[in-house]
């Protein structure tokens, strides 16, 4: 393992693997990560990086400027390996100008354009990005099938390597005292895309069901106000309450009787991987990814649809299945979705810029 790694991504705040990265940096010799962190961090918000042994670098607010900040950091380490996370294809083609010899880049989403223009151009991007020396990788089997489905008649040459979520962030959860209440539990961003406002409207079905049942919403994000109001629409503030970001993820599951994760898109799902490794059930929307992770636990999805919210309330009467399969899917989590895992394959991949070139990109279907 003797080669430089940059780590390149859009922010140092907490979410998705950014919480991951310290760990990572701390399994492999010091000295070995540098990072370079795109949006440079606000005064008050949480900074992943603190303490971490790796030396950071900033680029801007600013696409331009940023871009800018990235070449001339690249021009003056063109052999250091750069490894991207899910920053498009613009950035990574600012490396390739800047003459990086050796990159790697993760694809984390699923969303890749937003009209047919965008499409063409981002398209196009990438065909100018990828470099033959250049290695994809994906975090989950259906985030690298949307990739490859939207690089065609291209087809890029892509690995999966899942995310780490085996951690010393996670630890099982305690023999649970009895409760006066049910607690489901959300962890994450409050974003777009995570299908909260339905979450809320669930949690007020369920309460009307079970009058026992409270709600708890870990982890911060711009629709934390709009959500916060639409609680009070309801009247539910007595019984949803919204807890902020907690770097210590035992005191979200340490409360917890059921984690409801009901997401529209993920390119993988951490958080329903770390319930169960905590020892909490979970009640998942079956989206592709998170069908991927539970492929052979399907008691933990439910459908979407109008019918998800009787499907949910019959699960939850039944939870005492859905406990009696958690450790047997924490087995099988804890080394799947492993952090030794994960360095292997990082281990791998960065190995492999060092061996004969090979075209990236295969030719086009005929």
């Amino acid at each position: 393992m003797n080669y430089k790694v940059c780590l390149v991504h859009y922010t140092s705040a907490p979410g998705g693997i950014e919480l991951l990265m310290p760990e990572i940096i701390r399994m492999f010799p010091e000295g070995t990560f540098s990072v370079f962190v795109i949006r440079p961090p606000g005064d008050k918000d949480y900074n992943v990086y603190n303490g971490v042994p790796a030396e950071v670098f900033r680029g801007s607010e600013n696409n331009l400027a940023a871009a800018w900040r990235l070449w001339r950091y690249a021009c003056k380490r063109r052999h250091t390996v750069f490894h991207g996370f899910n920053t498009g294809p613009f950035f990574l083609l600012v490396l390739r100008l800047a003459g990086v010899k050796r990159a790697v880049y993760s694809v984390r989403g699923t969303l890749h354009y937003t009209g047919l223009l965008q499409k063409t151009l981002r398209k196009l991007a990438w065909r100018a990005a990828l470099s033959s020396r250049y290695r994809i990788l994906a975090n989950s089997g259906y985030s690298r099938d949307v990739f490859m489905k939207f690089m065609a008649p291209f087809k890029p040459h892509i690995d999966v390597l899942y995310n780490p979520v085996g951690s010393s962030r996670i630890k099982p959860a305690p023999e649970m005292a009895a409760r006066e209440s049910l607690n489901i539990i959300y962890t994450g961003r409050l974003a777009d895309g995570k299908n909260l406002f339905r979450w809320i409207e669930m949690a007020v079905a369920i309460h009307s069901y079970r009058s026992d049942a409270m709600f708890f919403l870990f982890g911060d994000g711009p629709l934390r106000k709009e959500l916060e109001e639409y609680c009070r629409s309801f009247g539910a503030e007595g019984y949803i309450r919204f807890m902020g970001f907690v770097s210590d993820l035992s005191e979200a599951y340490g409360r917890a009787d059921l984690m409801m994760f009901l997401s529209e898109a993920e390119s993988f799902g951490n958080v329903v991987v770390e319930s169960i490794l905590s020892g909490v059930p979970v009640i998942a929307s079956a989206i592709p990814s998170v069908r991927e992770i539970f492929q052979d636990f399907p008691q933990f999805l439910v459908p979407e649809g109008p019918g998800m919210e009787q499907v949910i309330i019959d699960r939850i009467a039944g939870i005492d299945e859905l406990r009696e399969a958690v450790p047997l899917a924490s087995q099988q989590f804890s080394k799947r979705f492993s952090l030794e895992q994960h360095v292997h394959g990082l281990c791998s991949a960065y190995d492999s810029l060092s061996q004969p070139e090979t075209d990236i990109l295969l030719s086009q279907d005929r």
